[in-house]
């Protein structure tokens, strides 16, 4: 609503305003100094508006300026801060203005949903050349991120009002020039706030899920059991309307109860841990996930794991929520499935298959790193060479080929280029370098493709097939002590007990408990690949009671505790049989 104020009209609002303008004025400070009033232009984003903001000689705010059309720009914007408490209970907001003729916008941004580049707002008309009082009730402010109004948004809350601003987007380029005398009250509204509910109410993630209408995600929670640990964790939140573009067939098919780990792998999939803001996560190039799989992050683009950003920022009681426009959906085939639909893949799934491999390590929760060698690898070999390791009479010395080209826990290409060396699954280690600007492992092997996900660990292409050398142990069980026991083998486990710890500790330290958890829990996996029946019952039954002790654990930082009491119980059985075959003869 606008009304087009007379001098005298203004005198007598004036006057009246005096009488009470302790209670309905607002601390603005543009009267006096426009210095905590700032500018905001499209050259942000490689615009050439600008916009310039002053106190005039009469006390109120000018606001002036270029709008252009260049480079995709169009905005100019002014804002400033404000304390929300002083618009609680307020029905809206009254601006005193004179404009242009130009339609203009307010712009609310309130403390619990900072939106990138947007936020709450209303549209008001300008009469050029007059002053004007614009009504602005909460009511009809709506929720724009990014430029596009976000459906099912939440009720403007006065009380979390943080900055106030008017932005000039009316896709006309030319000057423009905005006054504004005074920014009030509109009107109480009761103790109650303008939504009608209780000012203060809870912010527990039902309730901020229920406030910026995210009721599918709500359900789907409920559906799944999900609970979310004590520690701060960061919600990539879909929205409705992302849901929606699943095929309603499959939605339902989620909610039945045989489908419920499934949606928890796939809910999983958008929480990672720590409370991390937007400028935070966008610093970074992947996230991990609960669900195992890390997320990729596109800062130039603003992408989550492919997936648009809505709106950014909104906190919880137990973290920050950042709402995307697609529901991110983790990779749930296997290693070997994914490969055995790789047609460059075929002469390692016929490798993979005669050492029954596949099998072993789909038994086995992972994750795993797997360089895959591809068809022209093996084309490599001297002929004959692969023919014959087909052959059942050399399937050990395959299955030592293969146990060459998996290592333990999923490891990212970049995340290559900070280690020398890996162990893997056949116990020995191999190295890693960077020549002429590509990743190499071993002596001679090129990553040709990298980092491609599966439900239990990733893949990174090869062009070289990896051979044990000479040096080392040519079986994944050799040099038997008196008691049968494979001393190489406890050697192993004791080796991935040291890296274990090794990294482990310094990620707790660092305030990451469930990183430390997942690399302990892929060494005590790894320890049980490795056991078979060549460890003794004890150290096997005690491998096999981690589950259980991480099942009690209701944090990260127990079960981060739980897995390293296990692993210290395995390390302090296994080393004095090495020290006793460190004495033995030779």
């Amino acid at each position: 609503m606008i009304r087009i104020l007379t001098s005298s009209a203004v005198t007598l609002l004036l006057a009246s305003l005096s009488t009470y303008a302790s209670a309905q004025t607002l601390s603005l400070g543009f009267q006096e100094s426009a210095s905590s009033w700032r500018t905001v232009v499209d050259g942000v984003m490689g615009g050439r508006s600008t916009g310039r903001v002053r106190t005039t000689d009469e006390g109120t705010l000018s606001f002036t300026g270029n709008l252009s059309l260049e480079n995709n720009g169009g905005f100019s914007q002014v804002r400033t801060s404000i304390d929300g408490d002083q618009l609680a209970g307020a029905k809206g907001l009254v601006m005193e203005c004179r404009g242009d003729g130009r339609t203009y916008s307010f712009n609310v941004r309130v403390s619990n949903a900072r939106m990138m580049a947007g936020g709450f707002e209303k549209k008001f008309e300008t009469v050029a050349n007059e002053w004007v009082e614009v009504e602005l009730p909460f009511e009809d402010f709506r929720l724009f991120s990014f430029g596009r109004r976000m459906r099912n948004a939440p009720t403007l809350q006065p009380e979390l009002i943080e900055s106030i601003g008017v932005t000039l987007s009316d896709k006309k380029p030319g000057d423009f020039a905005l006054e504004i005398r005074s920014i009030n009250r509109l009107a109480d509204a009761g103790s109650k706030g303008a939504t009608g509910g209780d000012a203060g109410a809870g912010n527990d993630l039902a309730t901020v899920a229920q406030n910026a209408g995210l009721t599918t995600l709500l359900d789907l929670v409920k559906a799944a059991g999900i609970k979310l640990p004590k520690e701060p964790v960061t919600i990539f939140a879909p929205t409705n309307e992302a849901f929606a573009k699943i095929p309603e067939a499959t939605l339902k098919k989620l909610l039945l109860p045989e489908s419920r780990e499934t949606l928890r792998s796939i809910l999983a999939f958008h929480i990672v841990p720590g409370s991390q803001t937007s400028a935070e996560v966008l610093n970074r190039r992947t996230l991990p996930s609960f669900g195992g799989q890390p997320l990729a992050i596109d800062a130039a683009k603003g992408r989550i794991a492919g997936a648009g950003i809505v709106a950014v920022d909104v906190a919880f009681d137990g973290g920050i929520v950042h709402v995307i426009d697609t529901v991110l959906m983790p990779e749930q085939r296997s290693i070997s499935k994914i490969a055995d639909e790789n047609d460059k893949l075929s002469t390692l799934m016929a490798a993979v298959n005669s050492a029954d491999l596949a099998r072993q390590l789909e038994r086995q929760n992972g994750p795993w790193t797997v360089f895959a060698p591809i068809n022209s690898a093996f084309a490599k070999l001297p002929k004959g060479t692969v023919e014959s390791l087909l052959e059942s009479s050399n399937r050990k010395t395959l299955t030592q080929i293969l146990g060459l080209h998996v290592v333990p826990g999923r490891i990212a290409a970049r995340d290559l280029l900070g280690k020398k060396q890996v162990t893997t699954l056949l116990g020995q280690p191999i190295t890693l370098s960077l020549k002429k600007g590509k990743i190499t492992i071993g002596e001679s092997a090129n990553l040709v493709a990298a980092d491609i996900q599966a439900a239990n660990g990733v893949i990174h292409l090869i062009d070289t097939v990896l051979l044990p050398t000479e040096s080392k142990p040519q079986t994944t069980a050799v040099n038997e002590n008196k008691s049968g026991r494979s001393t190489d083998i406890t050697a192993q486990a004791i080796l991935i007990y040291d890296l274990a710890i090794e990294r482990g500790v310094n990620l707790f330290n660092d305030g990451n408990p469930e990183a430390c958890a997942a690399i302990y829990e892929v060494a005590v996996e790894s320890m049980l690949l490795l056991s078979g029946d060549r460890f003794s019952d004890d150290v096997r039954e005690r491998l096999a009671q981690s589950r259980q002790d991480t099942k009690e654990a209701s944090t990260w930082r127990e079960r981060a505790w739980a897995l390293r009491r296990v692993l210290d119980d395995v390390y302090r059985m296994l080393r004095p049989k090495v020290q006793r075959a460190a004495l033995q003869p030779k």
